[in-house]
């Protein structure tokens, strides 16, 4: 049983390399068979006289191409024997009883194991290995001869369960082989041969050693549960593409020329100790209309003094109130003081080579 729920689980992967060869749509699929044929058992007893007939049914399914399981009942009749001599029985003794095997049987699809890629699938080699149990009773024939002995003063040849009850089970193992003809999807002619260990007192009686039984049948078999083949895909010509509309493309307008904003860069010069703008009143007026005109902008205002003259403490002075004072020109014409950064360097900062130059203030707009 564990056998069969790893088989149920086998890997989807190794089913679909061989699926499209081995019959895309028939696996997976359930299965149905009827099987009518002839058994017997080898014992101490003429093998022709125990040929007995059989039919069988079973219900299964195959996992993938390769394996599958099914539930095998067969049966009907069974038969064993007194040899003649043995406890002073005249002539040999055949009796008759009735048997029923069951079996969960495992099968592998050899010729799909050897050759997944197959395009034709028409005929399959089966092998099967199984295990269940034997089931008889209907012991008339056997009772009379062992009450014969009993009458004639003799011991039984064998005293067993069966005295004990009318039903009588035993275990079975079956290995086989099987030939299927697909007659068409659904439908399968086979031929099967089978050789089942039996227990030992299958045939009611004991020689300490078990039996062997051999069967052959002929089967039907209906298939079902298959994938369902896609249907057909007719693929029709498209229709024609109406004609696309024919659009008036309007003139785009010209587009409007880029304004460049203009930079701005101011210089006031100062004579030595000096450090009012007015004198420059029309470079105030530049600053003023610069910033009107970029009103989102802002300037940087920035003081210097010369380094030739003077010393370090008197220079930071003047540089600082250089640019404070145009500062506060630009406000006295309406330049507001947030749209101003101020600041002042001193003497530490000479931007123009000539000495005297250096007595400025630089304001730059960007």
């Amino acid at each position: 049983m564990t056998l069969a729920a790893l088989l149920w689980g086998v890997s989807a992967t190794a089913f679909a390399q061989s699926n499209e060869k081995a019959g895309e749509y028939d696996y997976p699929h359930y299965f149905i068979t009827l099987q009518g044929g002839a058994q017997a058992t080898f014992t101490n007893y003429s093998f022709t006289d125990l040929i007995t007939p059989q039919v069988a049914l079973s219900f299964g399914r195959y996992f993938n191409p390769m394996v599958g399981v099914r539930l095998h009942v067969q049966g009907y009749e069974a038969k064993g024997g007194f040899k003649a001599g043995i406890h002073g029985l005249g002539s040999d003794s055949p009796y008759k009883f009735k048997a029923l095997t069951g079996d969960l049987d495992l099968l592998v699809n050899m010729s799909n194991v050897l050759n997944p890629n197959r395009v034709c699938n028409k005929l399959n080699w089966i092998l099967l290995a199984g295990f269940g149990v034997n089931n008889t009773w209907g012991y008339d024939d056997y009772n009379a001869i062992v009450n014969t002995i009993n009458r004639d003063g003799n011991n039984i040849y064998y005293v067993g369960p069966e005295q004990c009850s009318t039903k009588h089970s035993t275990f079975n193992g079956r290995i086989g082989t099987q030939v299927e003809y697909n007659l068409s999807r659904n439908f399968a002619l086979s031929l099967e041969a089978d050789a089942n260990y039996k227990n030992d007192i299958f045939n009611l009686k004991s020689s300490n050693s078990p039996d062997w039984q051999v069967a052959a049948f002929v089967g039907v078999t209906y298939k079902f549960g298959m994938k369902k083949k896609p249907a057909p895909v007719v693929e029709e010509a498209p229709a024609p593409a109406p004609p696309a509309p024919v659009v008036k493309e309007e003139p785009k307008p010209a587009p409007a020329p880029v304004v460049k904003d203009e930079p701005l860069k101011e210089t006031f010069f100062y004579v030595i100790r000096e450090s009012d703008p007015s004198t420059s009143s029309a470079t105030l007026d530049k600053i003023v209309e610069w910033c009107n005109k970029y009103p989102s902008k802002k300037i940087t205002i920035k003081g210097y003094a010369d380094k030739g003259t003077g010393n370090a403490r008197v220079n930071a002075r003047y540089a600082k109130l250089r640019a404070e004072r145009v500062a506060k020109a630009l406000q006295d014409r309406g330049i507001a003081a947030d749209r101003m950064e101020v600041s002042s360097y001193g003497d530490t900062v000479q931007p123009f080579a000539d000495n005297d130059s250096n007595r400025c203030t630089i304001v730059v707009g960007e």
